[in-house]
């Protein structure tokens, strides 16, 4: 099964999902919006189009109905395994590394949060996961166990052993306070109450173990830790052995050294699994509950270490680094189409330049020079060649409506396009792939102008072969929109209108090689907001 079958599977599943690349981040610019929906089908399809190899991220959390406990290692593997009962069944993937995939229905309660214990994660709300058949780009794949595939069985309740595990971790740190927003918190370890204890039967030995490695982790003294596990302990039900209690301090104290033997991997996955691009050590501390100086001096080191095999880079602030983004889609030149796209102009403007797919069309104007009539008419023209997709800045429903309804010859019932309300993000709403016009009036920005430039290149990325013509606002006098030469760059076609006057500031592409369309201009009006007639013919001003 393809990658985008599979998505759509999942989709028809009732699961929200997203793009995601083999090194796991999220191929889209924002995916808030499907934390809180599932995206259409349509645009699971387009995303798939545009990035065939992109692997699935199921989102998780309320909107897919699922809690995900991810084991990285075989160690977590077991634990889980051991807190599980017999003939317990619920999705179940393995991993690239050997680790394993648990998929359980949703509970409220729960972080999205890395190194619950260690090798463990949990992706909740605001967290995704890779799904099969996925891969990591080295030969590894994400595969399902057989028999317990999602479909095949349903998400199981977390059973009560492997949540009392989970819920610890929250207890430990809520009510001892030894976590890393406090690390020097507790000194009497009465401040917990006993409702928050009740370790029983069977159970005891590996809890108290757990709570003993988090105060360590947490960076607790060995006094403290002792005093707090020989409480716990004291409460169990029945009381667990005191000297077997300190013995579980003993371990957890001996296993210090090997822990930070492991915070290089520890650190490495943080990093690779972090959702966004800015990466900052005071975060990764805390998530992974690095409190004492020699961890985090040796997360200090393995930062080093990334900046130094590029995975990282400095930003120039301390602690906060970025992760480059370098994937690139692969040209397929021997399929890339030739032809020009059918793309209807105003004055015959088509006839003297060619539009490629995935090209974009600026038109910059002065306020009132008739910018919305310019693109009504060429979604008017463009209608019945290409789906079209409006997004209008100031005019509500109802007057757009009246705006139609001044076009002679066509009927409100006979304009056969998409019409939003949307003033900024267009990079996350324009529709990708061949067949697509996306006609935004118009681009807002009201300082920092030199962002146009970005806003542009965000738009140009996400096409994959689909349209673009943008308005900006221009100033009287200038040949340029807001934003200057920085929204010149990515444009293949710029048109500059003042009122009563169009010309070609930028033209790329020439039908003619022999016509140099650049610097020409022509006189029109408009009438009644859209009927568009010509004065004379084009030229340059000063031949």
């Amino acid at each position: 099964m393809s990658q985008q079958a599979a998505a759509l599977h999942y989709l028809e599943m009732g699961l929200s999902v997203i793009p995601v690349g083999q090194d796991k981040r999220p191929r889209l610019t924002s995916w808030v919006a499907y934390q809180k929906a599932p995206p259409s089908p349509e645009s699971v399809r387009k995303w798939w189009e545009t990035w065939p190899g992109a692997n699935i991220g199921i989102v998780t959390g309320e909107v897919s109905g699922l809690l995900v406990v991810d084991a990285d290692t075989q160690e977590a593997v077991d634990r889980i395994e051991a807190l599980l009962p017999d003939g317990f069944q619920t999705p179940v993937a393995t991993t690239p590394r050997g680790g394993r995939h648990y998929y359980f229905r949703h509970a409220d309660g729960y972080p999205n949060r890395a190194n619950v214990f260690p090798g463990c994660d949990i992706r909740t709300t605001g967290g995704y996961v890779v799904a099969p058949p996925g891969t990591n780009g080295t030969g590894g794949s994400y595969a399902w166990v057989p028999g317990l595939a999602l479909g095949e069985v349903q998400p199981a309740e977390l059973p009560p052993a492997l949540a009392g595990a989970l819920q610890e971790y929250k207890k430990t740190f809520a009510h001892i306070g030894g976590g890393p927003e406090n690390p020097n918190a507790t000194e009497t370890p009465q401040n917990a109450t006993n409702g928050t204890i009740g370790f029983g039967q069977g159970e005891r030995d590996q809890a108290l173990f757990h709570v003993a490695n988090c105060l360590v982790k947490g960076g607790m003294s060995p006094g403290n830790i002792l005093k707090t596990i020989l409480f716990l302990s004291s409460h169990c039900s029945p009381p667990f052995p005191e000297k077997e209690a300190q013995t579980k301090v003993e371990s957890a104290l001996k296993r210090t050294s090997a822990r930070d033997r492991n915070i290089a991997e520890e650190v490495r996955e943080w990093v690779q699994t972090a959702q966004n691009d800015t990466i900052r050590t005071q975060e990764c501390h805390k998530e992974l509950c690095l409190a004492q100086r020699d961890q985090m001096k040796a997360a200090r080191e393995e930062f080093r270490r990334l900046v130094q095999k590029g995975v990282l880079e400095p930003t120039g602030r301390n602690g906060v680094f970025r992760k480059p983004d370098r994937e690139c889609e692969a040209m397929n030149l021997l399929e890339a189409p030739v032809e020009s796209v059918p793309l209807w102009l105003p004055f015959n403007i088509h006839r003297m330049v060619e539009i490629m797919p995935g090209n974009i069309i600026v038109l910059a104007g002065e306020p009132n020079s008739g910018k919305t009539g310019l693109m009504l008419n060429i979604v008017h023209q463009n209608m019945g060649r290409h789906q079209v997709h409006y997004f209008n800045s100031e005019m509500g429903a109802s007057e757009l409506r009246k705006r139609l309804e001044l076009f002679p010859n066509t009927a409100l019932g006979e304009w056969h396009f998409n019409a939003y309300e949307r003033s900024g993000g267009f990079a996350d709403v324009v529709k990708p792939g061949p067949g697509n016009l996306n006609v935004i009036d118009y681009l807002e920005i009201h300082d920092d102008f030199y962002k146009v430039g970005g806003e542009l290149d965000a738009i140009h990325r996400k096409l994959a072969g689909a349209l673009a013509i943008v308005a900006l606002q221009k100033n009287k006098g200038t040949d340029t929109g807001l934003g200057g030469f920085r929204g010149l760059e990515k444009p293949r076609l710029y048109l500059a209108v003042s009122p009563g006057r169009i010309k070609i500031v930028k033209a790329k592409n020439w039908r003619d090689p022999k016509c140099n369309p650049n610097g020409l201009e022509i006189a029109f009006t408009l009438a009644a907001g859209c009927v568009l007639r010509s004065r004379g013919e084009w030229g340059r001003p000063n031949a």
